[in-house]
């Protein structure tokens, strides 16, 4: 098959990593064989909502597992009223199944079973919000002490620029903040806290000896001071699932997750991206194992669940066409060559039917901006849109090269200027473009 053709390509030496993670089964006399999904990112966070909401032990048990039911279909009161042995034994299941989210849980008498189970979770929660405490914290002090020194010195010109005076004050109250509410820190800050780190190495090193320059300098960045404020309501927001570190090295190696998929799959890859020199090549075997192990059983389950989308719904059979070409191809042709135009097409068909639905023109120039627009803020598809507009629909001139060379791009491929396209993590990209497009379009 192609997989095994580009590995052998891809000469690195880091280890294959064999990352399944299919659904798992548990049996009830109530209800029979039962077939639970794997805990993926929007999963975690619906727990962590549960918390505030369920206070009862047994309830946020019944829940959460009711949550990752696929089979069969059975309403939460129904599940409810499952006797407590029998809950018991499928939260047991879930728990061996998803060992990187219950590793605090203790397994005491059954009579505890339940408040063991939720205080896992609770305690899952409290030790990544605890840990990025710790590595947040020393960053913010140093750069308040940075503007605290540089307010002492310049007072008179921050009174006169009144919401930079305004963004000082907001900075020195966040290390108290912290302290007081660790738990509602976010990871998806640390980026922010690193530029405000550089603006403080700007002030000290940089800016403060040419003073006369930094009315004009605040002017020109106004933006960025204001920014303070969002940043500051930014410690408001409840809990999410720590994820930065894996965006930083999905963006290097032009790669996006869907939500969808599972947690384990994050953490493997910043495990990868830790390593030293480039590991393009191990980040590609992570995302090629994944959707093609098992006869691309998970590839399947992806394109599944497109099916109740409107857009998606009347080109299933196309979809479903290009696995088969993947799962029956020998090594007398490369499939990707084939599939990847066709799933690029359906891209541009599924872009231009979603743009005409909200009133915008094919023609419209400004449509890159409509759809940065669409996922604005939320990291995760923020990531997938950036690779859909700057990468697949990178600007191109004919018989010019791209600014970011990359041979997955609409227009080299499908004009026919760009010939060593067929390749397998390609064609998985393009996948997961349409899982970002059903996922903005329901």
């Amino acid at each position: 098959m192609e997989s095994n053709k580009y590995h052998e390509k891809e000469k690195v030496k880091t280890a294959s990593f064999k990352l399944n993670y299919p659904n798992y089964k548990s049996k009830s006399k109530l209800f029979g064989e039962m077939e639970l999904k794997r805990i993926s990112i929007g999963d975690l966070q619906s727990f962590i909502k549960l918390l505030d909401k369920v206070k009862d032990d047994r309830e946020f048990t019944v829940k959460v597992l009711h949550h990752q039911i696929i089979l069969p279909k059975i309403s939460v009161f129904e599940f409810s009223r499952i006797p407590d042995s029998e809950l018991i034994k499928i939260a047991k299941d879930f728990v061996r199944h998803e060992q990187n989210i219950f590793k605090y849980f203790k397994e005491t008498t059954e009579e505890e079973f339940f408040t063991n189970f939720k205080e896992a979770i609770i305690t899952y929660h409290r030790k990544l919000s605890m840990d990025l405490q710790a590595n947040l914290e020393p960053m913010i002090e140093s750069t308040k002490q940075i503007f605290e020194n540089f307010n002492k010195q310049y007072t008179d010109f921050l009174t006169s620029t009144t919401y930079f005076a305004e963004s000082i004050k907001g900075i020195s109250k966040i290390t108290e903040q912290i302290r007081k509410q660790h738990s509602q820190i976010l990871e998806s800050l640390k980026p922010v806290v690193e530029q405000y780190q550089s603006i403080a190495w700007i002030l000290s090193e940089t800016l403060i000896p040419q003073i006369n320059f930094w009315q004009r300098w605040v002017e020109q960045n106004r933006a960025i001071f204001n920014s303070y404020k969002t940043f500051w309501h930014a410690f408001q927001e409840k809990y999410k699932i720590a994820k930065e570190k894996a965006i930083q090295v999905l963006r290097k190696y032009k790669w996006f997750v869907s939500p969808s998929m599972p947690l384990s799959f994050v953490f493997e890859i910043v495990k990868v991206g830790r390593r030293n020199g480039n590991q393009r090549g191990a980040i590609n075997r992570l995302f090629i194992e994944y959707f093609t192990s098992n006869n691309f059983e998970n590839l399947e389950i992806l394109v599944n669940s497109w099916k109740t989308n409107s857009l998606f719904k009347p080109r299933m059979k196309i979809f479903r066409d290009c696995i088969a070409v993947m799962k029956n191809a020998n090594n007398k042709y490369n499939p990707s060559n084939i599939v990847l135009p066709v799933l690029i097409a359906q891209i541009d068909g599924i872009r231009i039917e979603f743009m005409d639905r909200n009133g915008l023109s094919f023609w419209n120039k400004k449509w890159k901006e409509w759809f940065k627009g669409q996922t604005q803020g939320q990291e995760l598809l923020d990531l997938a849109n950036d690779i859909f507009i700057n990468i697949l629909f990178q600007n191109s001139q004919p018989g010019k090269p791209l600014k970011t060379p990359f041979t997955f791009n609409r227009h080299k491929i499908m004009h026919g200027e760009i010939l060593r396209y067929g390749r397998i993590d390609n064609v998985i990209r393009a996948f997961l473009i349409l899982d970002f497009l059903a996922t903005i379009t329901t």
